[in-house]
């Protein structure tokens, strides 16, 4: 499974991954020229764009893949809370699992301030890796086996948020690096290859702390 960071963080998401035979963008978070450009401004050969939720740092160009010839799956409460339509828009359910060429997508609940948020558990056909996407959501009731690669966001540090005005919302919609740490201990990572801390808070993160703390985890 090959993963590409085109963008993340606060000021925009989107992610590419393949698995050799079909590639995917997670999430449209940036303006469509730099998605393009982390494309190689080609966007002939994926398949189709996940989006988690209608927030413009995950949604912002959605129209304008749409437009650019990829279908976009999102849950119906995602399209209506961002007044999106069309017939490349494919509105997905979460729990029931769908195809896009050899990925098999499975969309789960997740927990954040938006309409009908959710997660991604990507199972490749042609590899027999398992991809966890999950970003926005302050944690999750599900656990997860076999996973191979994992895309998890790693926000802020609860114990550096405290006097935040902004640490009431962060603690009920986001990810902090110890609720990430207790998932990963939660889950099989028997052949996990690859994990990925996603989604840093430019004000409240410390990338290579967060990277050293699950390390020694």
């Amino acid at each position: 499974m090959e993963i590409k960071v085109i963008g993340s963080g606060s000021s925009g998401n989107c992610y590419r991954i393949s698995d050799g035979t079909t590639a995917l963008l997670l999430e449209a978070g940036l303006p469509i020229k730099k998605i393009k450009q982390g494309c190689d401004f080609d966007l002939s050969g994926i398949s189709g764009c996940l989006v988690t939720h209608e927030h413009g740092d995950h949604a912002k160009s959605v129209r304008d893949v749409m437009k650019s010839g990829v279908d976009v799956y999102m849950t119906r409460g995602t399209a209506e809370a961002a007044n999106l339509d069309g017939y490349r828009l494919h509105r997905i359910v979460p729990m029931v699992s769908f195809k896009i060429g050899s990925l098999k997508v499975l969309p789960f609940e997740v927990h954040h301030d938006a309409a009908e948020p959710v997660g991604y558990l990507v199972d490749s056909q042609v590899t027999g890796e398992r991809l966890l996407f999950m970003t926005d959501t302050y944690y999750t009731q599900f656990k997860f086996q076999s996973l191979t690669h994992i895309m998890i966001e790693a926000n802020y540090s609860a114990d550096e948020i405290s006097d935040d005005p902004r640490a009431h919302r962060l603690r009920r919609s986001h990810m902090s690096i110890e609720n990430c740490i207790e998932l990963l201990k939660a889950n099989d990572l028997s052949r996990c290859s690859e994990i990925w801390l996603i989604h840093l808070s430019s004000s409240n993160g410390d990338a290579e702390g967060f990277k050293r703390r699950v390390q020694e985890a």
